[in-house]
Formats: C-alpha cells, sequence, structure tokens
C-alpha cells in the first residue's frame, strides 16, 4: 500500500492523496441492546468519542486528534505504529477536507478505566461536497491520571466500495440505550493474569494454522475487522468469514501492548503477515483480549493488510 502523506493513518479515518484504498465489509449489529442502566463509564466512553467526531467537524482532523489522543497514543502509518501525537502535530491545520464517524459500539473494562469503540466514518475531501471514501475506526481508549479518557491506539479499516455504504448500512444510534456492546462477564479473581501467555499461544498457533487458532481462540461476541468480508454475527459466522479469506497462517509480532486495572481487559497491537497461495501480504493489527471463566478469549481484532 502506497504510504500516505502527510499524515499516513490507519484509523481509517484520515484520507489523503496518494493512499490507495483497501476494501472492508464489516457489521456490527451482533451484540445486545443495552438496557436502561447503562453503565456510567460506558456511557462517557461513548460521549467522549462522540465529542472527538464533533471536534474534527468544528476544526479539523489534526486539531481534534491532538485534543483527545494521550501523549503515548499510537496511529499506523505504512511502516507501522508511531506516536499519534507527533505525527499529527505535524499535519497542517484548516484544511478544507472533513471526516465524520460515530461509535456504533463500546466496550469498558470492570474498573471503568479501558475500553475501545468502533463505528463508520467517511471521509470528504471538500467538506462542501459528497464523500469520496469510507471505511470503519477501531480505537483503544484508556483513562489517565486526571481520569479522563484519551486515546492509547487508534486504527481502521478502509472500504473502496460506495463512499456512503458504512453509513447507510450502519446508521447513527439514536440513544445512549440503543448501542451494541460487547456483554460484560462475572468478576474473574486472578492476581497475576496473563494475557500475553494467551497471545503467545495464538501467534504461534496462527502460524501454522489460522482455522485452527481462531476456533480455539475467539469469543462467542467478537468485533472483527477484515478486508472485502463482512462480518460475523456469531462466532461460526466469524469463522466463516475467515475461511472465506483462505488465509493459511499468520504472523504477528507484537509492537506494544496495555492492560485494565483489573487486568480483565488487554490489548496488544504490531506487525501482520499473511500467507495465501504461496504470496505473503503485510499489514498490522490490533487484538483485544477479554479475561472471562474459561480464559483469556479474543473480543475484536483489526487486521488490515496492504495490497
Amino acid at each position: 500500500m502506497l504510504r500516505p502523506v502527510p499524515i499516513p493513518h490507519y484509523r481509517a479515518r484520515y484520507f489523503y492523496r496518494g493512499l490507495r484504498l483497501c476494501a472492508i465489509l464489516v457489521s456490527v449489529c451482533v451484540y445486545a441492546v443495552q438496557s436502561q442502566q447503562i453503565d456510567p463509564d460506558l456511557n462517557l466512553l461513548i460521549r467522549e468519542e462522540k465529542a472527538f467526531a464533533a471536534k474534527a467537524e468544528e476544526t479539523d482532523v489534526p486539531t481534534a486528534f491532538l485534543a483527545y489522543l494521550d501523549s503515548a497514543g499510537v496511529i499506523f502509518n505504512g511502516e507501522g505504529a508511531v506516536n499519534g501525537i507527533a505525527e499529527y502535530g505535524k499535519a497542517p491545520k484548516g484544511g478544507k477536507d472533513l471526516l465524520k464517524w460515530y461509535p456504533l459500539i463500546g466496550h469498558i473494562s470492570q474498573g471503568g478505566d479501558m475500553g475501545f469503540t468502533s463505528g463508520p466514518f467517511q471521509f470528504l475531501a471538500d467538506r462542501t461536497q459528497g464523500a469520496v471514501g469510507s471505511g470503519y475506526f477501531f480505537s483503544v481508549w484508556k483513562k489517565n491520571a486526571a481520569g479522563q479518557f484519551k486515546v492509547m491506539l487508534d486504527g481502521g479499516v478502509i472500504h473502496s466500495g460506495n463512499a456512503t455504504e458504512a453509513f447507510t448500512r450502519d446508521p447513527e444510534p439514536q440513544s445512549n440505550t440503543a448501542y451494541r456492546y460487547i456483554p460484560p462477564v462475572g468478576q474473574v479473581k486472578d492476581e497475576n493474569p496473563q494475557p500475553w501467555k494467551a497471545e503467545d499461544a495464538f501467534s504461534v498457533a496462527a502460524g501454522k494454522d489460522a482455522d485452527k487458532a481462531y476456533k480455539q481462540f475467539l469469543a462467542d461476541e467478537v468485533v472483527l475487522l477484515r478486508s472485502d468480508r463482512p462480518f460475523g454475527k456469531t462466532k461460526a459466522e466469524a469463522l466463516g468469514t475467515l475461511a472465506q479469506q483462505q488465509i493459511q497462517s499468520y504472523q504477528f509480532i507484537r509492537s506494544g501492548q496495555g492492560i485494565s486495572q483489573a487486568g480483565d481487559l488487554a490489548y496488544c497491537f504490531g506487525t501482520a503477515k499473511a500467507a495465501k497461495d504461496g504470496k505473503t501480504v503485510g499489514g498490522f493489527f490490533t487484538r483485544v483480549w477479554q479475561r472471562r471463566p474459561e480464559g483469556w478469549k479474543i473480543v475484536a481484532e483489526q487486521v488490515s493488510l496492504f495490497r
């Protein structure tokens, strides 16, 4: 994939001239509808994501990211993960382009300090004209020392089809109780949580047989972002989507990670390579693990492969 200029960013929010679109078809309609008693931290997380999007519309994308990224927050470019503040600090402000997005789904850790959001976006090269690109974003959020949610990792996938398709397929929820979510699990006591052992075991298994690895480690509810494939509403459907890709194996190289205070939710990111039909394609990945009574399971994953 061509490296975008000046900020090659794969939240799939900020398109620049020279970015070659890679398709993705994601639907996040599997999750149970929130009850009226929405978790206050999840409610806050959703509000922050919406405020983030509003900031971009009121000002510009670089200004919004500089306001909402953590100082250690990571975005992706064509070469790997980079510090988002440093990258967006170099970006020109006040352009005519516009990035519009909204969350469809959110999930929060047991302690309310970490979570993730995902939903569709549209890109307008000129905010007075129609959209020219679309896709789905995926972000990991964490509360800082002041108790404010900040973006720790921001990625996504790009859909090269109809530029309005993502918004049409997944309209914005009209109330907090209309958001969809990954159901929480009961408290799991673990004095020494080891998500990275699960991550390493998954990576080894995926390097031998991708389908078998996902069958073992996917949760029943999962956000799965992939190119040119629909999102599975159940684990079985997600596995069907993965099988359609016919990727024999993956190589995942972890370059960063984080875990919630309660030790129930963890994320990692890095580079990815996929083997298919004797060819290898590179890209990057983001993966979120949840500690469940049966062990650590993948509840969200984004794999973006370059063409």
